[in-house]
């Protein structure tokens, strides 16, 4: 498993091949940002005045930077994969059952990306042909996507260093122009229609990386310190991400849409108006599809590469023929599966084991923690049934207090099944 040692899937990231602070950030930058976000911004905008949209964007990226950035620094600290962790929290079986939950919800939304990577590149080249048509551009976006991805952390790092900076230039000057076009940003207003409560409109932006956050510890291993790991997540979320938010929702209330490419097509500068799509797509759905390789690897004991080529052929051929449109309602509904599982790593890791997971010795774990599945479990019931606060943080935070109240009361009652090892690969 040469492939999978070079990419540390079973193992430790050793020290020799951490990171500096600002790869990590642009790595987790291009994690996060995507065109759903901007179509996100611009449904906030029909919804409520720009303030509102400013405080949901704080307070929602807030939310997902606490913690992402909570999951990435016990990455940091341990050098371990999401998966690996969830070994450790959950028990072997336990999280078998976890990791391919939330890779089906990776691969899902991969190849939903990939088809909608499609179809924006054929609205907005509707004259280019053969090659711009929405299935044939979902498939060569695909590719670009898988490319990456199969060379892993180092293929998604080169590109992130230099489509990460180029992505936040070039849409800070379609902001720029698309105001100016409006006549200023005293014009930046709409007709509310169907009002957005600010509660509402935070579940909605957490909702578009609430998944995202959880998988942090897949990127911040590579980090050199917690505080390294902490500074990528707090820049990457509250700038970076608010920023692309806020610019769909001055796009949408400026030029009529929330697409800041197609924008920026109606301003004359199409070849901008790509690379930004480009740039914001590739970076996004690659990251999806290298974490939902991770576990998947671990599972089945194949090389990471084989998996990536694989899932994402089949993802982007779904992309490619719509299929996975049909998918999003499902998709939606798997996200509620995963923030809990944060909280339950949070409390197990900070809480429960002082911040004391030693993955560089062989480790014995029960197969299962019933406690953990438990917690997790009713953190799920409490996200879809507790209708009062936002969904996603209800289930992270119920997941939390339970994990630690069972551990504290049952500790000494496990379920009574065969321990296996965790051990370094040499």
């Amino acid at each position: 498993m040469e492939n999978n040692h070079q990419d540390y899937v079973d193992q430790p990231v050793p020290a020799g091949s951490r990171r500096p602070w600002w790869e990590i950030t642009f790595v987790t930058s291009g994690f996060c940002l995507a065109v759903s976000g901007m179509f996100a911004g611009a449904a906030l905008s029909l919804g409520m005045p720009l303030r509102d949209v400013i405080i949901t964007i704080l307070i929602g990226n807030l939310i997902l930077t606490l913690y992402g950035g909570l999951m990435g620094s016990i990455g940091a600290k341990t050098g371990v994969s999401t998966s690996m962790l969830a070994t450790k929290t959950f028990g072997k079986l336990g999280a078998t059952v976890i990791s391919l939950i939330w890779a089906i919800t990776l691969i899902g939304w991969f190849s939903v990306q990939a088809g909608f990577f499609g179809q924006t590149i054929a609205a907005m080249l509707p004259g280019g042909g053969f090659i711009t048509s929405a299935p044939i551009a979902a498939a060569w976006g695909g590719t670009l996507m898988i490319l990456t991805a199969f060379l892993g952390y180092k293929g998604i790092r080169m590109l992130s260093n230099v489509a990460i900076p180029l992505l936040l230039l070039l849409s800070v000057f379609g902001v720029y122009l698309a105001v100016g076009e409006s006549g200023g940003w005293s014009n930046l207003t709409a007709e509310i229609t169907e009002p957005i409560s600010i509660i509402e409109g935070i579940v909605i932006l957490v909702g578009t990386f609430a998944v995202g956050a959880v998988v942090q510890p897949d990127i911040a291993r590579y980090a050199r310190s917690s505080k390294d790991s902490w500074l990528a997540m707090i820049i990457a979320m509250m700038i970076a991400n608010g920023f692309i938010v806020f610019a769909g929702a001055a796009t949408s209330l400026a030029m009529g849409t929330g697409d800041l490419p197609a924008a920026m097509l109606q301003l004359g500068l199409g070849v901008p108006g790509i690379l930004i799509l480009l740039a914001a797509q590739w970076t996004s759905n690659d990251s999806n599809l290298y974490s939902a390789s991770l576990p998947l690897t671990n599972i089945f004991k194949i090389k990471r590469s084989t998996v990536v080529v694989i899932v994402g052929i089949v993802g982007t051929i779904l992309g490619a023929a719509g299929i996975a449109n049909y998918f999003v309602g499902f998709l939606s509904t798997l996200g509620v599966f995963i923030p809990p599982i944060a909280g339950v790593i949070i409390a197990d890791y900070f809480v429960l084991n002082k911040a004391d997971y030693d993955f560089k010795k062989q480790l014995a774990v029960p197969a299962l923690k019933w406690q953990a599945i438990a917690a997790w479990a009713f953190g799920i019931a409490g996200g879809v049934f507790v209708s009062v606060g936002i969904p996603s943080l209800n289930s992270l935070v119920l997941a939390f207090v339970l994990h630690f109240v069972l551990t504290k009361l049952f500790s000494k009652s496990p379920i009574p099944v065969n321990s296996v090892n965790i051990q370094e690969t040499k």
